[in-house]
Parts: C-alpha cells; structure tokens; sequence
C-alpha cells in the first residue's frame, strides 16, 4: 500500500497573533511546515500541503519536495482539496495538521498500520489531566465531568484514501456544518475508527507560548 499525506496549513492562526499564515511562523529557523513535512516524509511517499491562496509562493519555497495546493475556506474544504491532489497509487494517507509539526514517528506508524490491519481510520489520542466542569450560561462552576472517559484528539488520522474521500463525499451530500476533524466525517458515513496512543509531542501550536515548547523539540530533534 503506498502511503501519502495531505498536511493542512491553510489556516491563518490568528490566535498566534503572528503576521503571516501559522505554518509559516519559524521554528529554529525554519517554517512550521517545513518541519511538519519533513517529519511525515518519514512515514509517507508523497506529500501534499494545502495553503493559503495568498501564500502559495511562500509555501512552495519552504517545501519544495511537497505538492503545494490552495486551500478551501474551512479546514474540511482545505482536507477535500488535498485528497483530490494525492497520487493515483496512493492507498493510505495521513491528514495531519501543519500546527503538529513534531508528532513522533512512532505514533504516526502506529496509526497506518492499525488501517493496514484492518481498520478503517485510525486516530492518536491522549487521555486527559485537567478536572472537567460543563459549561453554564450565568459563569457559575458546572458539574463536574468525568474525564475517565474522554481523550484528547491528535494528528495524523489514518484512512485508506477511499474511505478519506468517501467521507467527504458523504459530508458533502449531506450537507453537515463542517467538522473540525476527519474523524468524525468517516464515524458519520458509517466507517470503523479506532484510536492508537498519542505523544505530549504531538501537541498543536496554537497560541504565542506554544512556540517556546515548539523550539524545545526543535532543538531536541536537531541535537
């Protein structure tokens, strides 16, 4: 089964607070994306990167062993475009989030070869270390939640690519609000998911001081 990858980087990352896409933001030196698709060529034979449309030079120049794609105006939109991009050979591929550059190796094997075992998609998770209280609508504390039994979601998630593209074909045709992951679109058209232990590394840079952690293992990685 050849294995491919659709990493998504279309996203603007105003939470980040920085003046260019999040995937283009520095780490070490380097963009976002470039680690991101660096890492995943390790597991994957061809890589396609969706982008912003007012970046898309930017980006081939930081990835140039990657196939460069606009990206659609929601992140589902942005996954749609990237399937549709992979290779013709390509029967596995991992949908991975630029943001999540540093997720391990072994983590991202772990997932493929739970779909080459038989699952339909397999997906990283971590268990959660935070108390858990239900929102309210007066800002007084909710109830308290039992986290025992949630997990925390990470990148990549794994499918063969026709399931990838049967999903989204099934969330088009039915005209759901948008997902914010891959996921849930495959478990809604009736596909069989399973998860796989996830890594801290795996984490997704998202605000300002996730920078300072994202250069941490940069370094690490590089030493």
């Amino acid at each position: 089964m050849t294995v491919a990858a659709v990493v998504t980087a279309a996203g603007a990352g105003t939470r980040l607070g920085a003046d260019v896409p999040k995937a283009l933001v520095t780490v070490q030196g380097r963009p976002l994306v470039a680690w991101a698709v660096e890492n995943i060529s390790h597991i994957a034979d061809a890589v396609v990167v969706t982008a912003p449309t007012s970046h898309l030079k930017e980006f081939h120049d930081a990835v140039p062993s990657a196939t460069v794609v606009a990206g659609g105006e929601s992140r589902q939109d942005s996954v749609a475009r990237g399937l549709a991009a992979l290779p013709e050979d390509a029967s596995i591929v991992l949908i991975h989030d630029a943001a999540r550059a540093f997720q391990p190796h072994h983590v991202m094997s772990a997932a493929v070869e739970a779909v080459r075992a038989g699952a339909d998609g397999a997906v990283p998770v971590l268990p959660l270390v935070d108390t858990l209280v239900a929102a309210t609508d007066d800002g007084t504390l909710g109830a308290p939640v039992n986290r025992d039994g949630l997990r925390a979601v990470q990148t990549p998630q794994v499918f063969t690519v026709d399931v990838a593209r049967a999903a989204h074909d099934h969330a088009a045709t039915a005209g759901t609000a948008p997902a914010t992951d891959d996921a849930q679109l495959a478990r809604a058209a009736g596909f069989r998911i399973v998860d796989v232990p996830g890594d801290d590394r795996g984490f997704k840079v998202t605000r300002p001081w996730d920078l300072a952690l994202a250069a941490h293992v940069a370094s690490e990685r590089t030493s």
